[in-house]
This record gives structure tokens, sequence and C-alpha cells, in this order.
């Protein structure tokens, strides 16, 4: 089955976790050598509060419906299901949350590696919310027995939007007991330096067209890109064409992260089945950005967006 790579814009949560004795924040483990290993102790599924209704009827786009009898083993636990599951052979990861910030995003948030029904493991000691040191990014399975999951790091600092670098760990699912497997941190990779990356000043005076969207759930391509267009002006403000609407809003880069805010459009109703919605959510979900000669890709919640540059005529 083709790997797929599951972006969640989710982060470490700020209380600590007791392993072997000690008390640790999410992010110290991260530090550690050897890695600790939390899923030694318990895999058990915890109960949690259930999101209310109202909860879940602003947050929709977040939130996937149980079809996996994993699924339903974690929501008869009252968890909501975020995110599309990653499945591997016998091997399947899920996310949840208990909760969303006013961006939707996922708070208390728990990724649970299954092998069948059985839970291997999770790939943080505990539950984590937005925006905080340790934010699990991108989970990527290498084999049906393997995975790489990469995490967020910020300093004091550093702006909510823009972590300083990433650590990717990998882990392994070894065979227990019986029908029982356990998920193991095996290694920390290399890190990779966000602050080293472009500070904004490439994106000053330039126009770029959508071109796809790269998620879990597959590669959308834009038939006209011409009708999702942004012009980023060189005072922070951003020109923004989403088909049939226009209007303006204003972007922070600073060392790879990027964040768009008080984006205000026409109120013009585009035809059904246009892609206008799933533009405006990828730019409110924005987290880093990189320039790869003429494209332009822009990476957050929703997945990997694609801009071509266009050329301006004089």
């Amino acid at each position: 089955m083709k790997n797929k790579i599951i972006n969640l814009f989710v982060a470490a949560f700020v209380i600590g976790f007791i392993l072997s004795g000690s008390v640790f924040a999410q992010s110290d483990w991260l530090d550690m050598s050897p890695l600790p290993n939390w899923n030694a102790r318990s895999r058990a599924i915890s109960q949690t509060k259930k999101i209310s209704a109202d909860e879940l009827k602003r947050c929709p786009v977040t939130i996937r419906q149980p079809s996996l009898p994993q699924d339903f083993l974690l929501t008869k636990m009252n968890w909501t299901l975020v995110g599309a599951a990653q499945v591997h052979g016998k091997t399947t990861i899920i996310g949840t949350a208990g909760a969303f910030d006013g961006m939707c995003r996922p708070l208390e948030f728990e990724m649970r590696v299954f092998v069948g029904n059985r839970v291997a493991g999770t790939l943080s000691p505990g539950p984590t919310n937005a925006r905080t040191d340790g934010s699990l990014v991108s989970v990527k399975m290498t084999s049906e027995r393997s995975l790489t999951a990469e995490y967020l790091r910020y300093r004091a600092s550093d702006p909510l939007c823009c972590p300083y670098k990433t650590e990717a760990v990998t882990f392994v699912i070894k065979p227990e007991a019986g029908a029982n497997f356990l998920l193991v941190p095996e290694s920390k990779m290399q890190s990779g330096l966000v602050e080293n990356q472009a500070d904004g000043a490439q994106l000053k005076n330039t126009v770029w067209r959508w071109e796809s969207l790269d998620n879990v759930q597959g590669k959308v391509a834009v038939d006209k890109p011409e009708n999702y267009q942004l012009e980023f002006m060189p005072d922070g403000k951003v020109n923004v064409r989403a088909d049939c609407n226009r209007g303006r809003g204003t972007y922070k880069s600073e060392a790879g992260g990027l964040a768009f805010s008080g984006i205000f459009l026409t109120k013009i109703g585009c035809s059904p089945g246009l892609l206008d919605n799933r533009f405006l959510q990828g730019l409110e979900r924005a987290r880093t950005y990189r320039i790869e000669g003429n494209s332009l890709l822009i990476e957050g919640a929703g997945g990997i967006m694609k801009f071509f540059k266009v050329v301006r005529q004089n």
C-alpha cells in the first residue's frame, strides 16, 4: 500500500508526564539519550470527556467520522477522530483530539499506533496542545513495522508561528508475547534547521498562483490557477484572490515560518464545487514555507499547497 504522510498542525502539551518515577515536560524526552519509552508502561486507551456537539459543529473540516475497527475503539472512549488514518498492512495510525482551539487545531491530541486491533503505543508521552515545543507535525510509515515522526522545537524567544528547527525520530514496532506489539522510539535523526531558511524577504513584491494541494487524502490539481492568487506586498499585506472573491489580509514570515491573519474578502457566492474554501482553509492553517526555484510550498495542518511564480510584465 502506498505510504502517506500525515501532516498535523499539533504540538506538545504543557502538563508533565510520569515515567520511571520522574516528571518531565512533553518536549524533554526529545533531549534525552537514550530516548525513553513511555509505551512500555501502558498502552491502554484512556477515557476522555466528549467534545460538545456545538464544538464539533464549529470544526467539521478537522473531524473524521469512524469507519475502521480501530476508530470505534477510540470513539467508544469519547475520543474525536482528526485527520486521515494511515494504514500499512496490519498497522494503522490514528489521530484523536479532546478539544479544539479557536482555529480548530486539535488540543489534547494523541496519535496512536495499532497493530490489528491492539495498541502498540503513542507517538508522544501524553496528550498534546497546539503550537508549543515538541510539536508533532508529520508521520511517515517506512514499512509495516517502522515509521518516522517529525517534531517542531521552540525556543523561549520564538514566535508561535515560527519554531527554529525540527527533529525527527524513528520508531520501530516490536512483537511481544502473544499478539501484542510495542512501539519503541529508536533514534533521533539530524535536525532540520528552520532558522537558516528565508526571513521573508523573498516573498515581498511577488505574485503566486495556486497549482496543487497534497495531503493524506491524495493530490488535488487546481484547474484554474489564475483564480487563486497571492500577492505579497512589502508592507506585510497580502492581496488574495479566491475564485470569485477578492480581498486583502496580512502575513508574517520569520525564520521559515508563515502565518496569515485578518483576510477579508468580498462575499460573492461562488459556484458549488469550487476550491475557494479549501484554499482559504489552507492559508488559515499555514505553518511554514519554502521556495524552490519558481515554486512556493506552504505547509500546514491541511497539507502542502504548491504555488508557481507569476512573472510581472513591465
